[in-house]
Parts: C-alpha cells; sequence; structure tokens
C-alpha cells in the first residue's frame, strides 16, 4: 500500500483545521487551503495551541511539539511544487454540491494521477461529488468525526468506481493515524449518521407524543448507559445540523426516518443548540433547563394531536437503532462488525451494555428483538419499525456477525482479519470462525499465502474467560481445549503457508494461534506471553506443546510458568517470531513476504512445506525420506523444467503451477 507522507488540507474551518494539526501530530507534512487567510492563521493557531497544552502538561516534549508545527504551511494559493509531490488531498470545505465538485475538478488538475483525493463530508453523496472527477478509482470519502484529533473514528466511504487499493490505503492510513476506520458504502447518512440521527429524532416524536418529558427520556438512556440523553446530544451537535442530515434521510427513506416538527420549528426559531444558547435546553443562565419555545410548542401540539397513554421505554429508541443498523446490514453498505464499532467510537454506544447495537440485539436474542419491533409497529403504526427480511435469516439462528474474513488481492496474498471487539477474544464463535475462514481460504484457487492478523489494537488477547467461568465439570475445559486444537490444527495443517502477523497483544490463546502459523512476524509494538498461570491455569490450545519446540524445553517452562509479558524484541531473540518491523510497516512488510512466497511455483511451495512439517514429526532419517520423496516429485514437474531453463537463459520464470 501506499505511504502518505505529504497530505493537503482544503478548508482551514474548525473541522479542516483539526484534520491538519492530526496530520501533523502523525509525522505528515499538511499544506492548508482556505479561500481566506483568516481561516489558515486560526488553522495553525489552533493547532499550535493544541500542542503548547500538551507541553504544559509534560505530554509533550517542546522541541518535539516545534516539529509537528513546522510540518504544517498554509496558503489562498496552491502552493504548485507541494501539490505536484503531495500524496493525499482532504477536502474539508462548506457541505454544499457545487463547492465539493469544483474543489475536486481543480484539484485533479494539479495532484499526480497517484494522489489519492479525499472528501470529509458527512450527508453528500460520494458518487455525485465525484461526478466531474475523470479517473473516479482514487476518490473516496474520509469522514472524520469533531474534533479530528480527539474523535476515533474515521468512516471510509467508497463507490463502485473507487479502487480497491484506494480503500486499502486508507484503511491502513487511517491506522496509521491513530483512528479505528470502518469500511463503508456510498448510501445516505453512512452508518453512523444513519442510525443515530433517526435514534435521536425518535426521543422527539416520543416528546411529541406526550410518553415522557426531555427530562425523564435523557435520564432513561443515560441510565442505560449512554453518555448522555438524546436531547442533550441534539444540542451539543447543533439543531441545524441534524436536521441538514435529517433532510438527506427523509429524501431517502421517508415512511422511517420522517423529521420531529418541533425540531422544524426550534430551527426556524434559530435555537439550534449549545452554540446560540438555547435548543431543547436553554443554557442562558449558566445551567441545563427546559427551553420555554419547546414547552409552548408541546402545548400548541397537544390541542390537535392525541397524546399517548404509554410511559416512555428507552426499547423503543433501542429499536430504532437496531432496526437501522439491520438495513444497513441487508443493504450491503457495511458489515456487523463496523456498524457496532462505528457506534462505539462515534456515538459512545456503552460498551457495557454490549459492542453496539447489533451485538445488544444478538445478547437480547433476536426473538425478543422481534416480538418488540412487531409491538411497536403496532402500536406506531409498520413504517417505522418494519425490520428488512435479513431478520428471518437470523430468527433461524444465524449471527449478524463473522468474525474472521478474507480478502484476496491480485497477487494471490489473502489478508485474513479476526474482528472480535474489543479484544478480539477467541470465544467458541470467533474460533469456529477462522476455522472456518482458513478452511475457505486454503481450498480459494484464487489464494496462494494467507496473512492472519486481528482488527484494532490487539492480535488476540487470549480466550473467552465468561466462556471459562461457567464451566462445572472436567469434559467441559477438555472440550474447549478440543475447539481449540481443531482451529490450531487446521491452520498448522495448511498446504498453504500462512503467516500470523502480530498487530497489538498476542497473549494466551492469541499466542497459541500465532504459534500455530507457519510463520510470524510481529509489530515493534506488540506484546506477547502465555499468562494463564496467573489465572489458576495453564495454556490450553497447545501452548504447553507448541511452545518448547519453538524456544526450548527451558525457555518455554519459564514463559508459561511465570505468566510474563514479552517484547516483540524479546520474541525475535528467543526465536518466536521471524520478524519485529515498525508498526506502520506491519502490513506492507508482511504483504512483501507474502507476495514474494506467492510468486513461486505452488508444486515447490507445497512440497517444501510437506517436507518441513511432515519430517518434524519423525526421526532425522525418516525426514530426508520424505525431503527426498518431494524433491523427486518436484524435479519431474513442468515448473521445475521452467525455472531451470529461466535461469539458464537469464529471464524470468513463469510458473504454471504444474
Amino acid at each position: 500500500m501506499m505511504q502518505i507522507k505529504k497530505a493537503a488540507v482544503i478548508g482551514g474551518g474548525a473541522m479542516g483545521g483539526s484534520i491538519a494539526h492530526l496530520l501533523s501530530s502523525a509525522g505528515i507534512e499538511c499544506f492548508i487551503k482556505d479561500i481566506e487567510q483568516k481561516f489558515i492563521d486560526k488553522a495553525l493557531e489552533q493547532s499550535r495551541n493544541i500542542y503548547d497544552k500538551q507541553v504544559k502538561k509534560g505530554k509533550l516534549d517542546p522541541k518535539k511539539a516545534d516539529e509537528m508545527q513546522g510540518l504544517l504551511c498554509g496558503s489562498v494559493d496552491y502552493d504548485k511544487k507541494f501539490m505536484g509531490d503531495v500524496d493525499l488531498v482532504i477536502e474539508a470545505v462548506p457541505e454544499i454540491m457545487k463547492i465539493k465538485q469544483g474543489v475536486f475538478t481543480e484539484l485533479e488538475k494539479i495532484c499526480p494521477g497517484r494522489t489519492i483525493l479525499a472528501s470529509n463530508t458527512s450527508t453528500l453523496s460520494l458518487s455525485d461529488i465525484s461526478a466531474k472527477i475523470k479517473d473516479k478509482s482514487r476518490f473516496v470519502g474520509l469522514h472524520f468525526f469533531n474534533p479530528a484529533h480527539v474523535m476515533k473514528l474515521v468512516e471510509v466511504i467508497y463507490d463502485e468506481n473507487t479502487s480497491r487499493e484506494t480503500v486499502g490505503t486508507m484503511m491502513e492510513f487511517s491506522q496509521v493515524i491513530g483512528k479505528v476506520p470502518i469500511k463503508v458504502k456510498n448510501g445516505p447518512g453512512f452508518a453512523v449518521n444513519r442510525i443515530l440521527i433517526p435514534y435521536m429524532n425518535e426521543a422527539v416524536l416520543a416528546l411529541m407524543e406526550g410518553e415522557g418529558t426531555m427530562e425523564k427520556i435523557d435520564d432513561a438512556m443515560a441510565d442505560l448507559g449512554m453518555p448522555m440523553g438524546p436531547f442533550s446530544l441534539w444540542d451539543l451537535v447543533g439543531l441545524d445540523v441534524g436536521l441538514h442530515a435529517s433532510k438527506t434521510l427523509e429524501e431517502a427513506y421517508p415512511a422511517r426516518t420522517p423529521i420531529p416538527e418541533l425540531l422544524k420549528h426550534l430551527v426556524d426559531k434559530k435555537m439550534i443548540g449549545q452554540k446560540a444558547g438555547k435548543g431543547f435546553y436553554d443554557y442562558s443562565s449558566g445551567g441545563e433547563i427546559p427551553s420555554k419555545e419547546v414547552e409552548r410548542f408541546l402545548d400548541n401540539w397537544k390541542k390537535d394531536n392525541p397524546q399517548s397513554d404509554l410511559a416512555f421505554s428507552p426499547d423503543r429508541l433501542m429499536a430504532v437503532q437496531i432496526r437501522e443498523a439491520l438495513w444497513i446490514l441487508s443493504d450491503g453498505l457495511a458489515s456487523a462488525h463496523d456498524i457496532d464499532t462505528g457506534m462505539v467510537y462515534g456515538t459512545n454506544f456503552p460498551t457495557k451494555a454490549a459492542w453496539g447495537p447489533l451485538h445488544y440485539a444478538e445478547d437480547v436474542g433476536w426473538d425478543a428483538v422481534n416480538d418488540l419491533l412487531c409491538s411497536l409497529s403496532c402500536e406506531y403504526g409498520p413504517e417505522r419499525f418494519t425490520a428488512p427480511a435479513l431478520l428471518g435469516d437470523l430468527l433461524k439462528g444465524e449471527s449478524a456477525f463473522d468474525n474472521c474474513t478474507y480478502e484476496v488481492d491480485s497477487d494471490g496474498v489473502a489478508v485474513m482479519t479476526i474482528d472480535n471487539p474489543p479484544m478480539n477474544t477467541l470465544g467458541r464463535k470467533t474460533k469456529e470462525d477462522i476455522t472456518r475462514a482458513v478452511l475457505h481460504a486454503v481450498a480459494d484457487p484464487r489464494v496462494r499465502v494467507i496473512l492472519l492478523t486481528g482488527r484494532g489494537r490487539a492480535f488476540v488477547a487470549g480466550a473467552d474467560i465468561e466462556e471459562m467461568k461457567r464451566f462445572k465439570a472436567i469434559s467441559e475445559g477438555i472440550e474447549l481445549s478440543n475447539r481449540g486444537y481443531r482451529m490450531t490444527n487446521t491452520i498448522e495443517e495448511a498446504d498453504k503457508p500462512v503467516i500470523a502477523v502480530i498487530n497489538g497483544f498476542c497473549l494466551g490463546g492469541g499466542l497459541e494461534l500465532a504459534m500455530s502459523c507457519h510463520m510470524r512476524i510481529a509489530s515493534d509494538k506488540a506484546r506477547l506471553g502465555l499468562p494463564e498461570i496467573t489465572l489458576g491455569l495453564i495454556p490450553g490450545f497447545s501452548g504447553t506443546q507448541r511452545l518448547p519446540r519453538i524456544v526450548g524445553k527451558a525457555k518455554g517452562l519459564e514463559m508459561i510458568l511465570s505468566g510474563s509479558h514479552y517484547s516483540a524484541r524479546e520474541a525475535f531473540e528467543m526465536g518466536l517470531v521471524n520478524q519485529v518491523v515498525p508498526h506502520d510497516r506491519l502490513m506492507d512488510e508482511a504483504r512483501s513476504l507474502a507476495r514474494t512466497i506467492a510468486s513461486k511455483s505452488r508444486v515447490a511451495v507445497g512440497a517444501a512445506m510437506g517436507a518441513v512439517m511432515s519430517g518434524l514429526e519423525v526421526s532425522f532419517e525418516e525426514g530426508l525420506l520424505i525431503e527426498a520423496e518431494n524433491f523427486g516429485r518436484v524435479a519431474v514437474s513442468q515448473d521445475a523444467k521452467e525455472g531451470l531453463d529461466a535461469f539458464l537463459t537469464k529471464r524470468r520464470p513463469e510458473f504454471k503451477d504444474r
């Protein structure tokens, strides 16, 4: 993937300035372009102030702060020399289609063909913005959340024209700059706003129907674990901003996402939230007091609209989140994990309740969710609470989640990702999904090499402790180990190379999983170990057998009996990992190795793996017989003839895998 070393931000407003600061903090040289110098100056001042605060708190060295601030520059005119060598341009101008289209038309003329062009739009269609661009393959959405240097989430938005390489580069780039990216196909509201805005609007509808006061509704959702109630959130986000997003959704899904009249009324009255001093609440006295204007509106509304005799229940708002998440999943716009991760990092969905609305629904049970939606449909009409046909599959016992998936590139390298947030623990389903994914990849004719890694900051942080806490019989522990062995043995016995790409915590069952892979590459930030002994347990997924065979009996026992964690460098020195590479280069280095292997003859690669893996299980003399048999088989292959001829004629061989 292309490395981003030079970037430009178009628009020096609050969001553009925040993005520019973020890029400089990641060591990326950044040029800020705006139509007025005052906005550029303000963006530079904003960045300087953030660095100064970090220095004052002792979190940043003054010299380092100066170096990072020095990466920023700006002008009302494009710096042609800088733009002629820029890797990434992020547009952060006002949400006006004509302005955005004009920006990208100009950028395409002055940027190199390799430059990735990204929009930070939060509401406009990516396809419409890029309509006038000739090379749409390099155009992508990078939706940062405000403030960009604080909020962890980035929605990487793509459409049918965006190349896989562009999306992959932006996903990895987002991780390099410290963000949590989710991949979303272009659609109204993308993922987070498509769920959040209807949830917030449903609270307004409940208020208008008399189910509860603003304070009661806010308190009920806060008691559920939400960081704040929906009306406080409206005032924080800004009612004008929310109304703009609501219009986009209502236009696309009018029956499901109606805009409450109260929201329109308050925006008409210029009561747009905290920034105006008034919104749903009045902040003029320094506190948060229900707005008199809201009370007046509700008094008038009640005269012509019947009021509900039901008391407000948080289930009504949670059902909206689940409903819309299911529609996004059904429409194929994002994976279940990305939807939930977006809600956790984009809205602070309470992880004590569940990792997002779809995990919440699975924990509650799809039967209960279906009953709730049916009940709400009867009460408020089927238009707002009808779920997609996908719910029928979930009611039959299927899961919304796939905890291990892979994608294959044109070189035959499959990147297989374990995704069980937040730490990729090896629960029963995750082990089964890993086993299934490996078997599929081994059978997939496109795949030549498999890179196995973890999503987020962990490769795998261990087994599922909650699962083990439920054990009541010895047989349950034995069965857990056997399920682990099925996973690790499937990997070790694969006839295609499986390389563990250890991106973070690799502990307990995670290290046992990594040791079953044929090779291991670790980030310099990775931590490895078998800490089971500290819990009164021992490794149960083959760790007591594989570790001593890799590092030796004495060192293996030391690691197991101490339960210590080890740095990637220490793991390398004891032979536990093959390579240690800088964290921001991890996937590039892993892909480089995988592509080198993938370029070789499958016949020879399979024979070499068979000789090594089978030979380790027998005596040296028997191993030699295995080697000889494999050597004889490949020596008469067409690929061997091609390889020898290419060597003698000084050309690159073209293997046919036969």
